[in-house]
């Protein structure tokens, strides 16, 4: 038994439904199959302590696709973000109302995850297939997907969309680049005794650096503690009293007594980058195609930059007549996004070894540099704009 479909997305989680949901919205007549393996249609998403910084660009995608009414009314607002360095007495302060509005939300992922899933099963145009995986792929003439029930799945164009290990890249021999930081994520939300004022933290201190992101609560922010690996082994060893008192001392006591509300996450900070987002006609999408240090909290907003790219491609070939998998529109998704995943990549990496380096002269240069954007009002507006992505 086959379907015959526009695009198949292999990977039904935060890329693969915003994807679906992006190009469903490009024309009602393109039908989408996502394949997810994991049974996610009869049971919501649970709280896990983690947490998208989704950008003022984002948003508007989150619009655009129906799921900004159901996130945003859980989420916490981002109207001011301060960077510090160890000791420093220069602080970097992006104020929202410098551009007119806030920076962006702070919205906990199973929020946008069910909203996600709710709005794809509301779409005529898309149809679920899970919990299901792949068994063969064939890209002669077009995309077939044989599925573990028998069924296949025929498509114009096949979006990977399986996650910064990918194993649709792995199987099909796309060389990759990873850098492994030797560093590891502690993620996890607290209570606070005082305000967080919509105020999020980056603080970039010897051990690495703290994000500090305001929740919806105004007396909760979710934590984001980034240390060598062994280092974070003795951290999550610790037990509470002693965690938290290290945690005060890293949040240099700027929101007042603390209490972990949270199970504790962690995970290693690996940076992957495909040498190309495509193989015949099949698209490398978000973490599959590019997978960046977390240190600017971009990670999914460089997903959706891909997908406005792909749905933008696949909008002006459908005005042209031409079939969502032209040659030309693999070429432009390929340079496009790419380019969008490199200024990314190369930024977060930069900032992370200039940040996470002793030495003295740099440690001047920082600090010359944090007072220096922070005293030019265009030079702010430039990295605020930036930060948002608007």
């Amino acid at each position: 038994m086959s379907q015959n479909f526009d695009f198949t997305i292999i990977g039904g989680s935060f890329a693969g439904m915003t994807a679906a949901l992006a190009l469903s919205n490009v024309s009602p007549n393109l039908k989408i199959a996502i394949v997810e393996k994991q049974d996610i249609l009869k049971q919501d998403r649970k709280r896990d302590g983690r947490a998208y910084a989704i950008s003022a660009a984002s948003l508007k995608l989150f619009k655009e696709i129906g799921i900004f009414d159901e996130t945003s009314k859980e989420a916490g607002v981002i109207s001011d973000i301060k960077i510090t360095d160890y000791k420093s007495p220069f602080l970097l302060d992006f104020l929202g109302r410098e551009v007119g509005g806030d920076l962006g939300l702070i919205i906990e992922n199973y929020h946008i995850h069910n909203a996600l899933r709710n709005q794809t099963l509301l779409r005529e145009n898309i149809t679920f297939f899970a919990p299901n995986s792949y068994e063969e792929i064939n890209f002669e003439g077009g995309v077939a997907v044989k599925l573990d029930n028998g069924k296949i799945l025929n498509s114009e164009l096949l979006l990977a969309c399986d996650g910064r290990f990918s194993k649709l890249r792995e199987t099909y021999q796309i060389h990759t680049t990873q850098k492994r930081y030797y560093q590891t994520a502690i993620v996890f939300n607290i209570s606070h005794e005082r305000s967080h004022e919509n105020i999020a933290w980056e603080k970039f201190l010897p051990g690495g650096p703290l994000a500090i992101l305001p929740m919806k609560n105004i007396n909760q922010s979710s934590i984001v503690w980034i240390s060598p690996d062994q280092t974070a082994e003795a951290i999550l060893s610790l037990d509470e009293k002693n965690f938290i008192s290290q945690l005060t001392k890293k949040m240099e006591n700027c929101l007042g007594k603390t209490e972990v509300i949270s199970e504790k996450f962690s995970y290693p900070l690996i940076a992957v980058e495909a040498e190309k987002f495509f193989h015949k006609k099949m698209l490398l999408i978000g973490d599959a195609a590019c997978g960046v240090h977390p240190i600017a909290g971009q990670g999914f907003n460089l997903a959706i930059a891909g997908i406005n790219i792909l749905c933008d491609l696949a909008k002006e070939n459908l005005r042209r007549g031409e079939e969502v998998s032209s040659q030309s529109l693999i070429d432009s998704y390929n340079k496009k996004a790419k380019y969008e995943a490199q200024k990314m990549l190369v930024a977060t990496d930069i900032l992370n070894s200039l940040f996470e380096t002793r030495s003295l002269s740099l440690s001047l240069a920082r600090d010359f540099g944090l007072g220096l954007v922070n005293k030019i009002p265009s030079l702010k507006r430039f990295f605020i704009k930036s930060a948002g992505g608007s």
